[in-house]
């Protein structure tokens, strides 16, 4: 009987173990993002932010940029933000991730300056 009750225990534990356990919760993420001018182009650096599916995402955004103009976009489309970004006022935006896929980002004020993507992952 000992034996059986013994047996009944390490199957029970050895099928619980056979069970995928729920995905965690993807972790939230928070980065700081900050316009620069390299040579003459405008860009947002980091160049590629990367999340997982379902991530809070929280974006500072800081313009370094020294020349005129002292204002410069920052636009994730796929995700409706569009924000301007004072010199010396820097932004947050924040929003979660629900789309997997890569998704560019763009200065929506000046076209031309280079821009970035934001990359999420499946879970």
């Amino acid at each position: 009987m000992r034996t059986l009750v013994t047996l009944l225990g390490t199957l029970l534990t050895l099928a619980m173990l056979a069970v995928p356990a729920a995905p965690a919760d993807p972790p939230a993420v928070t980065q700081t993002v900050v316009n620069v001018e390299y040579e003459g182009s405008k860009i947002w650096l980091p160049g590629t932010i990367v999340v997982k599916k379902g991530s809070k995402v929280t974006l500072k955004l800081v313009n370094n940029v020294p020349a005129d103009p002292k204002e410069h976009g920052f636009a994730i489309p796929a995700y409706n933000i569009a924000e301007t970004v004072v010199r010396g006022e820097p932004k947050t935006v924040t929003f979660t991730a629900d789309k997997v896929g890569v998704f560019p980002i763009t200065c929506h004020l000046h076209p031309a300056h280079v821009g970035g993507q934001l990359v999420v992952l499946q879970q």
